[in-house]
This record gives C-alpha cells, structure tokens and sequence, in this order.
C-alpha cells in the first residue's frame, strides 16, 4: 500500500497537469441536464482535463462554438442539420428531447402547423423548434421564460418547449391558469465540439461509449 503523501502527489500531479475544456451549457437546471452534464465531465476527467461549464443561451452558446471560443457544447440534438457543418456531432446518443406544444386554449392545438393566424413562439437556436414547419408566425425570444411569459400573458398563442425545460412551468401556474400540451417529436440528443477540438472525438467517442 502507498503512503498518503504518494496518493496526495499523485493527485496534485494530475490536477496541475489538467487541461481546461470550456463548455455551453443551456440555461436553467433540469434532471436531464444534470445527468448529462455528469456523464460528460466524468468522460473529461478519465481523459485527463478539467471541465468548465458556462451557462448560455442555445443561439449565443452555437455562436461561441462556431468560432471557437468555447470547446463544446453540453448538448444538442443529435441531427444537426447541414447549416451547422461546421461542428462536430459526438456520435454517441446521451439522453433524448421530447417537443412538445403548450396552449392556454386546448383547441389552438388542433391542426396548429395549418393554422395562420396563429403566434408560436419558441427560443431562439432551438434546433427542435426551428425544425418545425408551421404557417403561423414564429416568435423567437432568449428562454423559456420569456416564452411561457408571453403565453400567460395572451401574447402568442403556443409556445414549442421540451418536456423536461416545460415542466417547471406547468408546476402552479399563475392563477387559474391551465396549460394544455401536445407531443409533437422526439429527439437524441449528444455532447458536440468546435472544429477545434476534432481531436478529443475519437477518445471521447469511445469514452461515453463505454459509459452508456
């Protein structure tokens, strides 16, 4: 057995030798986003660097990514579409996404993709909602909040959230105040990097492999 100056050593030696990753991360606290988020440090950390998590929002996070500013983000679904080439797709499926549909009024949900006079909001960069066809007017805000807000307020119409982010508005809602909602699709979702990083994708592929 080693004495405890060589285990402390030891960790010392490999905390310095850490290398840093900054990572996106969406707004907001969620089951899903913590899972997640623990299975990618964990990943990191077996392959030797420190994780640093920033909290930002969907289109400023892809921005940051894009230019490299950030190394990854924590998660995106799965099927980025060919606007984005320009990151990388971890192919290693982590968790799924379920959109769904949120109205005060339980008919406007009725054939809502055919309707036009109607206001549907959803956050801005959300690759979920953005991939949705509609003829009603897409109203795009900076998070969920300001989305929900909107609807309470009699603002918009529907707002396109997932299931795990909703959930903390269907919880008491103002006044009487009762929200329908409608599955609309599901979603894989995986931990994505900058061009800069193309690197770390065969180890960490490989890594949360392994961990699934």
């Amino acid at each position: 057995m080693k004495p405890l100056w060589w285990t402390l050593l030891t960790l010392l030696s490999f905390a310095a030798a850490a290398k840093p990753i900054r990572i996106g991360m969406p707004l907001g606290q969620t089951a899903q986003k913590v899972a997640i988020q623990q299975k990618v440090s964990a990943a990191y950390q077996q392959l030797g660097y420190e994780t640093q998590f920033i909290e930002l929002p969907s289109q400023r996070r892809l921005m940051l990514l894009q230019d490299g500013i950030i190394d990854a983000d924590l998660f995106r679904i799965c099927q980025l579409d060919d606007e984005h080439n320009d990151v990388i797709v971890v192919p290693v499926e982590l968790d799924s996404l379920h959109l769904h549909a949120y109205s005060l009024n339980a008919d406007k949900l009725t054939n809502w993709q055919q309707r036009p006079e109607l206001l549907i909001s959803h956050i801005r960069g959300f690759k979920m909602a953005d991939q949705q066809p509609f003829v009603g007017k897409r109203v795009k805000v900076s998070n969920a909040e300001q989305a929900f807000g909107l609807m309470l307020q009699g603002r918009v119409d529907i707002v396109l959230e997932d299931s795990y982010t909703a959930a903390q508005f269907l919880v008491n809602p103002p006044g009487d105040a009762q929200i329908a909602e409608q599955d609309v699709a599901s979603f894989g979702v995986c931990h994505i990097l900058s061009q800069q990083r193309l690197d770390l994708l065969p180890a960490l592929t490989e890594v949360l492999q392994q961990a699934k």
